[in-house]
């Protein structure tokens, strides 16, 4: 069965995301449409390439990815999809696609009126679907090598420390990191963020609850993350997307 997963900023007040579907569903009644989110934050492009890269290799080889995050709707930016590790991932060119680009291509217009105010329903979701049912790439786009790319930040390790950055927050007000258990120190560091001070790296979300209110964890995203037993990190330290976590090696 032919598989595509959504990831968008729509929301779900809206009949966008369902019109999105019913226009797959008409060239292929077989196709699998699975939601991943669409609560990004409006036009959060960095959020939606980190949850894309995160979330399509939980689903088998061949599946269709398309992601419609896109402030610049209605300008200029091309229309792309790409394969990436026996994967098609589908959207606009503006750099929601960073995290998974390799084989691009412009996707090719169809004939008839230009769209402009809603392409996930009039370019991107038709293509998606004749992607998950097979269709010839070359039928669908034309190869190009300038994609738009967007950077990501990367921690700052020194030997006395370690500056990293949140770069997404989840449902639970868990702050995600962009810094991997195997950069830290084997042992006695201290975490700083928003002016919160913690001391090493717990196991679970639980085990926090005995050793003081925030934990950093190994998280789901394989980043570290600082979490509140049955609470918010978030809103408990008024932290956003995009404030420095520091990592130190604290002298025995």
């Amino acid at each position: 069965m032919p598989i595509v997963t959504l990831i968008t900023d729509f929301g779900v007040r809206d009949p966008y995301v369902a019109m999105m579907k019913g226009i797959m569903l008409c060239v292929n009644p077989e196709i699998r449409c699975i939601d991943i989110t669409h609560e990004i934050d409006v036009g959060d492009i960095e959020s939606a390439s980190f949850l894309l890269l995160k979330s399509f290799e939980c689903f088998p080889e061949g599946s269709v990815h398309l992601t419609v995050v896109d402030p610049t709707v209605g300008s200029d930016r091309r229309a792309i999809f790409t394969r990436f590790q026996n994967h098609f991932f589908v959207g606009p060119d503006n750099g929601v696609l960073t995290t998974v680009l390799s084989e691009t291509y412009l996707i090719k217009k169809r004939a008839g009126p230009d769209p402009k105010t809603f392409e996930g329903r009039d370019v991107f979701a038709p293509v998606a679907a004749h992607l998950a049912t097979g269709e010839e790439l070359n039928r669908l786009g034309e190869r190009i090598f300038d994609p738009v790319r967007i950077d990501f930040p990367e921690p700052n390790i020194t030997k006395s420390n370690i500056i990293g950055e949140i770069i997404y927050i989840d449902h639970f007000g868990n702050l995600i990191s962009n810094i991997k258990e195997d950069m830290l120190p084997p042992k006695n560091i201290e975490i700083e963020i928003c002016g919160e001070k913690l001391k090493g790296l717990h196991k679970n979300y639980v085990e926090g609850k005995d050793k003081g209110l925030l934990a950093l964890i190994n998280g789901g995203f394989g980043l570290l993350e600082v979490a509140l037993y049955k609470g918010s990190a978030a809103l408990y330290i008024s932290c956003k997307k995009g404030e420095k976590i520091v990592v130190r090696r604290k002298d025995e």
